[in-house]
């Protein structure tokens, strides 16, 4: 009688061979293999019988990241249907068996954290820059309720997103209206807001409209207030934006000239249907901090004179200004929002400044 067979991966215990004594009976045949998007934690074992046989108070348990820079190492055996059955009993009931494809194209079984929430990448990462921001206002003697944390998440996927949401954030942005397009349906049972802090074409502007932006924080010239306040009017709606700033003068990045700011604001001021709320700016890429605070420095500067001039139509409460390498110095210098990525979703394949290096193209 041929019994149904399985592929099982361990990173673990069962790879002793003392456990697979216990467990089967017999020494396991296997094959060194990789798992992708997943990353190694301890969890204590308490249940007597595992530990007896494992002898070990604690068993690595892998925890699902969605990153494909985060790999666990293991063995990939080939068991019976008995043998599983056994292998379910032995592993205790913060382990879920799950079906993967590994590194060399196999499916395997594998046991991960039952609870991706508790051990979240992502949940951990959100509290260590909660705790990078409230470091930041005490330093700065600012209140941290006045900060608001932004998740830029480009290039992320639905899952990681809503990872995100259920660790309790709300506020999103993009940087392209495909990528806005593309996440709208899967992100809806989630109650959340989504800002644009790309560059925006003119040509994209009916488009971007669709999916309920609550705000463009990137509005740097008239062509694009003009398309935006015509197709507004047309659909008798307004929405807030930020006006983006070129604090650090780089032909590279869009915004308006720094000095050009304040004439351009009451320009845009006219159009009844962008309600001004804030500036943006992107800042320095540099690892001088000095340099990097200049730039949020002359954000803050033009946040004052625009107050001081009083046009009608704008309020200058927010500034959006810090990333995840510098929010400590934007918080310092009146960020109130800080848009992070890297520090919470992990490295892309590519540094910040590579999304951020917007080519100009005329529209």
């Amino acid at each position: 009688m041929n019994e149904k067979k399985h592929y099982l991966f361990s990173y673990g215990t069962l790879q002793l061979e003392k456990v697979q004594i216990e467990n089967y009976g017999r020494l396991l045949i296997g094959q060194k293999d990789t798992l992708f998007g997943y990353k190694l934690d301890k969890l204590k074992i308490t249940d007597i019988e595992v530990l007896k046989i494992s002898d070990k108070e604690f068993h690595p348990i892998a925890v699902k990241t969605y990153s494909p820079n985060d790999v666990v190492e293991g063995t990939i055996f080939e068991i019976t249907e008995e043998e599983l059955i056994e292998t379910d009993k032995y592993e205790v009931s913060d382990y879920k068996r799950v079906l993967e494809t590994f590194a060399s194209g196999k499916k395997a079984w594998v046991y991960v954290a039952k609870l991706d929430k508790s051990f979240s990448t992502i949940a951990n990462n959100i509290k260590q820059v909660h705790n990078r921001i409230n470091n930041a206002c005490l330093k700065s003697g600012r209140n941290k309720n006045e900060i608001k944390l932004l998740l830029a998440t480009k290039t992320v996927g639905c899952d990681r997103i809503k990872e995100a949401f259920v660790s309790g954030e709300t506020l999103i942005a993009e940087n392209k209206v495909q990528e806005i397009k593309q996440k709208f349906d899967c992100l809806q049972e989630f109650n959340h807001e989504q800002h644009f802090i790309g560059h925006l074409q003119t040509n994209k502007v009916k488009e971007i409209l669709k999916y309920n932006i609550n705000c463009i924080q990137s509005l740097d010239r008239m062509s694009l207030a003009e398309k935006l306040h015509n197709q507004l009017r047309l659909e008798n709606r307004t929405i807030d934006i930020f006006i983006q700033v070129n604090t650090s003068n780089e032909e590279s990045k869009f915004g308006i000239a720094p000095e050009e700011a304040v004439n351009f604001t009451k320009q845009v001021a006219k159009f009844n249907t962008l309600k001004i709320k804030g500036l943006m700016t992107i800042g320095l890429f540099s690892s001088d901090g000095d340099k990097v605070r200049q730039c949020f420095k002359r954000l803050k500067s033009i946040q004052k004179e625009i107050i001081a001039a009083q046009i009608p139509n704008v309020e200058m409460k927010e500034l959006s200004m810090g990333m995840s390498g510098d929010l400590e110095i934007a918080i310092e210098e009146g960020a109130t929002i800080i848009r992070i990525g890297t520090a919470i979703f992990g490295e892309r394949q590519y540094p910040d400044s590579y999304y951020w290096n917007e080519n100009r193209t005329i529209d």
